[in-house]
C-alpha cells in the first residue's frame, strides 16, 4: 500500500463518517441543540481533515514533479 492509497483510504473513511453524521441530523437523531452543535463541529473537523489530506496530495504531486 502506497502513501497515496493510505491517504485515499483515510479520506474516504472521513467522508463516510461525515455522511453518517449528516444522515443522523436529517433523520432527527439529535437530542438537543447542544448535541447538534457538537455534531456540526465534528463534521467541520472532518471537512478540515479532508482539506489537509488534499494539501498533502498537492505537496506530494509538487515533490514528484520536482524530481522529474
Amino acid at each position: 500500500m502506497t502513501v497515496t492509497d493510505l491517504l485515499n483510504s483515510i479520506k474516504a473513511h472521513l467522508k463516510k463518517q461525515k455522511v453518517e453524521i449528516a444522515s443522523g441530523m436529517v433523520e432527527g437523531r439529535i437530542a438537543d441543540f447542544q448535541a447538534y452543535q457538537k455534531h456540526v463541529g465534528i463534521a467541520e473537523g472532518l471537512e478540515i481533515a479532508c482539506g489537509v489530506i488534499d494539501e498533502i496530495f498537492k505537496q506530494l504531486d509538487k515533490e514528484g514533479d520536482e524530481k522529474t
